[in-house]
């Protein structure tokens, strides 16, 4: 062995795993992961695609599961995990379930809700007996249904994206978020869109406390800025990622 091989040092840099938000899919990702430098895996939350579930009903714990599972399947290495929008609802429980390999949490424009409570009570807090009504209505009228379903995929209906991503964000916000498991000293980056016209100002401050996003980054950006541009939050998310690489002798 020469001097320079005993003395080579590796970097494993950590794996991005990419979590969609309300009325889309995995694909949406498409345009950032040509941009990264750092692998990245894109999941699809039930209710979609292969991952056969009524949209309307899905569960948070049960969307976790799967997407815990996808990951598991897919990669061994470190972690940082990235929400969009209801994506970030999952972030809590899937970091608890992927336990120490995750290194980072990443909310984009994130949902997320304080332990014991959900979302709906930060977004819209007068009106949750009504929206509860209306997720049963939904529930019962779109039963069978799910966004963007395979061909293989039988005995579901599909349904647009645009009724897609109203009952997503109503079910997963509807639902308690809990931290449990989740260590008070994980990293959490909460990338401000500046340009949102969903996610007013003062949401997005009371989104930050929730999170307990240790650092802000402001994009200029409408709501989903993996397709209104994914080359400048590619270079957010390297850059995070980037700080967790272990050095490896």
């Amino acid at each position: 062995m020469s001097s320079t091989d005993a003395h080579r040092v590796d970097e494993l840099q950590p794996t991005l795993v990419l979590v969609h938000g309300s009325g889309h899919t995995a694909r949406v990702w498409a345009q950032l992961r040509a941009h990264l430098q750092h692998r990245s895996i894109a999941v699809n939350v039930p209710g979609r695609a292969d991952r056969v579930a009524p949209i309307a009903e899905v569960a948070l714990d049960a969307a976790v599961t799967s997407l815990a599972a996808d990951v598991e399947q897919s990669t061994k290495e470190p972690l940082v995990l990235v929400g969009h929008s209801s994506g970030g609802i999952m972030l809590p429980g899937l970091a608890a379930r992927l336990g120490e390999r995750v290194r980072h949490l990443v909310f984009v424009a994130g949902l997320c809700a304080p332990h014991g409570e959900v979302v709906m009570s930060t977004v819209r807090p007068e009106a949750l007996d009504e929206l509860g009504r209306r997720l049963q209505v939904l529930r019962e009228e779109f039963a069978g249904c799910m966004l963007d379903p395979d061909p293989a995929v039988d005995g579901m209906h599909a349904i647009d994206t645009a009724t897609a991503a109203g009952i997503d964000s109503l079910n997963f916000m509807s639902q308690t978020v809990s931290w449990d498991g989740v260590p008070d000293v994980l990293p959490r980056t909460f990338v401000r869109c500046t340009r949102d016209r969903i996610q007013t100002a003062a949401l997005q401050a009371a989104l930050i406390e929730n999170c307990g996003a240790s650092e802000v980054i402001d994009l200029e950006s409408g709501h989903t800025p993996a397709l209104a541009v994914p080359i400048e939050l590619a270079a957010i998310l390297d850059d995070v990622a980037a700080h967790h690489a272990i050095i490896v002798r």
